[in-house]
């Protein structure tokens, strides 16, 4: 194929295109198309009009909040709000000190037990009798009265304790564990 073949077909192919061009714009009708675009910018009227009169609407909302933006409103808005934060802060007062209290009972009675099982795990290991457990309760409150009849009381003498005696017997016993080893 030559050069001038090449061309010719070229011409031949921009002939079809040209002669295809004019019958689509033959085909398309300009009052469809004239309708179709007045649709368009109808709906796009539409919605910048409706967009237009919410922001319209939003500002003059923002313009009368702000007139009726006052120092006192303001501090009355804020009183309320700080007599709100102060009732919940009493409440979750109170709450955490029913709380604490509970968990206080519950400590003590495990301290309780605790110090009954070290007791008996002492005992085992000494060989020697049970003993009561004297692990003291939450101290009850002193009236006056009682006070008063203490003071007035003679002081006793208290026998001589027999703790004194355990202590020593049993450090001499670890002591003497210790020696051996």
């Amino acid at each position: 194929m030559t050069i001038a073949d090449q061309i010719n077909d070229q011409v031949k192919s921009l002939r079809k295109d040209v002669k295809n061009l004019t019958e689509t714009v033959k085909k398309l009708d300009a009052d469809e198309l004239r309708s179709l675009g007045t649709d368009l910018v109808g709906r796009s009227r539409t919605r910048a009009t409706a967009s237009y009169d919410d922001l319209v609407k939003k500002a003059e909302e923002v313009v009368a909040s702000a007139r009726d933006l006052k120092l006192d409103n303001v501090q009355k808005r804020a009183e309320k709000l700080v007599e709100t934060l102060r009732k919940d802060a009493r409440k979750n007062l109170k709450d955490v000190r029913k709380r604490a209290e509970s968990v206080r009972g519950d400590v003590q009675k495990r301290a309780e037990d605790a110090i009954g099982d070290a007791r008996a795990t002492v005992q085992r290991v000494t060989k020697r009798p049970a003993k009561k457990s004297t692990a003291k309760k939450a101290p009850a409150k002193k009236t006056a009265a009682k006070k008063t009849a203490a003071k007035k009381a003679p002081a006793k003498k208290a026998p001589a304790k027999k703790a004194t005696a355990k202590k020593t017997a049993a450090k001499e016993a670890t002591s003497s564990n210790r020696r051996t080893r």
